[in-house]
């Protein structure tokens, strides 16, 4: 069974009179993830309360640009403690986040790249399939959370096997049949009750 939906995260943060939202959205994800050392060096830095890692996130998660700005033109006059408490807590809850629903699929530490692909990679698959696959236009792509296009991908793809005859679990739901896990037995070859026609059928779509 796919994964329970869960909305686009928004947090709201707010200094004063200022606030600004955050949005977990793909291109947001992008973003982070292309600054220099990636999601990782920014989660580093915001846990260490670094004003430039907050200042990068609250910068590129931000719902409306100018408002950030305004906050963090407010917040420059303020003693350090009543900003970055709060950053804090937004900025690693956007994060967190962002990085759910990528767990078990990609990594942001560069020791563990070739063992899983990396954030850049895996975010490019997403919009990719959700492109192709899901036939979403890049608009609403670019604006959904990696959660969304997560559970999206995961339900159409659960749909394909039920009806090309796939089992998409065994034993009443003890073993769920990813999609990675196809391509291994398609692979091997020695599953007795995987339906290789209905998988050529799904790779056809």
């Amino acid at each position: 069974m796919a994964k329970a939906l869960r909305p686009v995260t928004e947090v709201l943060l707010q200094i004063g009179v200022h606030a600004v939202t955050l949005r977990a959205s793909l291109q947001v994800a992008v973003a982070l993830e292309a600054l220099p050392g990636g999601i990782a060096s920014l989660w580093d830095g915001i846990a260490r309360q670094k004003i430039t890692a907050l200042h990068s996130v609250i910068r590129a998660g931000a719902t409306d640009r100018q408002e950030a700005e305004k906050l963090l033109a407010y917040a420059a006059g303020l003693p350090l403690v009543q900003f970055l408490g709060p950053a804090q807590a937004a900025c690693l809850a956007l994060l967190a986040s962002i990085l759910a629903p990528a767990e078990g699929e990609a990594s942001p530490s560069p020791a563990r790249q070739a063992e899983r692909m990396t954030l850049a990679r895996f975010f490019t698959e997403l919009f990719s399939q959700a492109t192709s696959w899901l036939r979403w236009p890049p608009s609403e792509v670019w604006n959904a959370s990696v959660a969304e296009i997560v559970t999206a991908l995961e339900a159409r793809a659960e749909r394909e096997l039920r009806q090309a005859g796939i089992p998409s679990d065994k034993a009443g739901g003890a073993e769920v049949y990813s999609k990675e896990r196809l391509r291994q037995i398609d692979e091997q070859g020695f599953d007795p009750e995987f339906d290789r026609a209905g998988l050529a059928r799904l790779r056809a779509m």
